[in-house]
């Protein structure tokens, strides 16, 4: 698969030196999705963050949009925090864009390495790796059975 992959984030334009705004940038996003369909890419990805210089804090919404206005681009997070992101929340909000998307979605998930924003979770990224090995089983378990029951220490 070729495609294209966006962190999305807010820099000055290399020619003229001027920042593009949070709403140009979500919008140029959008615009090289619809244009990497156009030209026959085979997939769009976007990062999560929750900090600047970056704009998208829900890939999932984004992806969504550009679902509805595609036919064949597989849409992807080339970053989805598993270690800052509720499993239950992500296996639910992917599910749904799975199937408003016709099944075009791939999950990719990272544990994520800025420091701040783990508090801002309620999280420790000292256990970045552990949330990441837990969360992670506990959302494949629950994209393969009808029931779970499940404890964790996170």
């Amino acid at each position: 698969q070729f495609g294209i992959f966006s962190v999305g984030d807010v820099t000055p334009d290399p020619t003229t030196g001027r920042t593009p705004t949070e709403r140009e940038r979500i919008k140029a996003m959008v615009a090289i999705a619809l244009k990497a369909e156009e030209v026959g890419l085979d997939v769009f990805a976007t990062g999560e963050h929750h900090n600047p210089p970056f704009v998208p804090s829900s890939p999932t919404t984004m992806l969504g949009y550009i679902a509805a206005r595609t036919e064949k681009l597989v849409l992807s997070t080339s970053t989805t925090l598993i270690t800052t992101n509720d499993p239950v929340k992500i296996a639910e909000d992917f599910a749904m864009l799975q199937h408003l998307a016709d099944g075009r979605v791939d999950l990719m998930m990272g544990r994520g390495n800025t420091g701040p924003v783990y508090p801002w979770f309620g999280k420790d990224i000292r256990q970045g790796i552990n949330l990441a090995v837990e969360n992670y089983a506990l959302l494949h378990r629950l994209w393969r059975e009808d029931v779970v029951d499940w404890e964790g220490k996170f």
